[in-house]
């Protein structure tokens, strides 16, 4: 709002009467006083303006008067006298970007990094409207690349091409350039996050739990982060602060995300506080709406068995198979009624079920379809 009353004031100063013979008194006052209306009518029904700066007037007070198809219909107009107008060009941009009409704002913001190319801002707007924009997403990288090269402390250019970075794998290139912005301003909590992020998938587990103790420290609100700090701690074998970390979400919002959940019960279960463990994988079953679910099942079959609770266990992982249809859930009943339960008629069955759609891809799966194969041979 402040903005655009100095714009309006510069723009009444620098020569309007001149052009379309206002009262440059009378105009000042209605802004002022924020009399949008006043001065739609006094430039609509008096003045009447066929030059730039007269327009833009009356477009600005019909934008503030929130009437955006009255303001565009006279940017418009001041676009057909001079297209190079930075004014109208940059409200009509922002305009359609706002209604996520972003094919629309680009010619508007394209022109404006010619007319001000060393203005960081103007390429910042751009890119962040190709990136809305199919098949564009190259070339916003490289707009956000030039508002990065004028302005390496805006915080927002940062967190753009660091997320791009990172949506390519790139955690390298996306942890330098953030820790780089770090060193000038340590407190920023969406530069933290990303941080914790990167460290993480960079196995930097110390910087993660260095970033995510200070966003924590400060109370923020910034989910993903904690979800990654909770998987550091976790990978760290450091159970109680992963436990920590999802007690201290709850209490921040009233609730924890389906995937801290998860990695709170598995501490809890690393821990072997089973009962813990399993009431927290049963929210995390009741909040799934994924594939995930499968690994829930999966994981509180894996408590029931190591509770001794066979019985349950089998039953979670022919819950998980039920749902999603993945071998390995077969394999695990299998296992148990051959280990466990010494019931090898029953483990045979399950291995053979097991075999029958087994498509293993890791080493580790490799090794335990071998097994298996050589297993049923044996049994009877």
């Amino acid at each position: 709002m402040r903005f655009l009353f100095t714009l309006l004031s510069f723009v009444i100063c620098g020569g309007v009467s001149a052009q379309d013979k206002v009262d440059n008194d009378l105009l000042m006052g209605y802004l002022q006083n924020q009399e949008f209306e006043q001065v739609i009518r006094y430039m609509e029904k008096t003045v009447q303006p066929k030059h730039p700066n007269g327009l833009v007037i009356l477009a600005n007070a019909y934008f503030q008067n929130a009437q955006p198809a009255e303001a565009a219909h006279y940017y418009k107009r001041i676009l057909d006298i001079d297209s190079n107008h930075i004014t109208a060009n940059q409200q009509l941009g922002a305009m359609a970007a706002q209604q996520q009409q972003y094919t629309q704002a680009i010619p508007h913001f394209q022109r404006l990094t010619g007319l001000r190319p060393n203005s960081a801002a103007c390429w910042k707007q751009l890119a962040r409207a190709a990136s809305n924009v199919v098949g564009l997403q190259d070339s916003a990288s490289v707009y956000m690349e030039r508002a990065y090269a004028i302005n390496p402390l805006d915080p927002g250019t940062v967190t753009f091409i660091a997320d791009e970075y990172m949506g390519k794998k790139e955690f390298g290139k996306a942890d330098s350039l953030l820790k780089k912005y770090h060193l000038t301003d340590s407190m920023n909590v969406n530069i933290n996050a990303m941080l914790v992020k990167t460290s993480f998938n960079l196995d930097n587990f110390d910087d993660a739990v260095r970033f995510g103790r200070q966003i924590m420290e400060s109370r923020a609100m910034a989910p993903l982060a904690y979800i990654y700090l909770s998987a550091t701690y976790y990978n760290m074998k450091q159970y109680d602060s992963c436990i920590r970390v999802h007690d201290f979400f709850a209490e921040l919002v009233g609730d924890a995300p389906e995937t801290m959940k998860f990695y709170a019960a598995m501490s809890y279960g690393e821990l072997k506080q089973y009962e813990k463990s399993n009431s927290l994988l049963l929210e995390c079953i009741n909040m799934a709406k994924s594939k995930s679910l499968d690994s829930y099942y999966a994981a509180i079959a894996g408590n029931y068995e190591k509770m001794k609770n066979y019985r349950a266990a089998i039953s979670y992982y022919d819950t998980a198979y039920y749902l999603f249809k993945q071998p390995m859930r077969q394999y695990g009943i299998a296992r148990i009624y051959d280990q466990q339960l010494q019931d090898p008629q029953k483990a045979k069955r399950h291995y053979q079920l097991y075999l029958k759609s087994a498509k293993p891809e890791t080493k580790n799966e490799t090794d335990i379809h071998t097994y298996v194969k050589e297993r049923v041979k044996t049994l009877q």
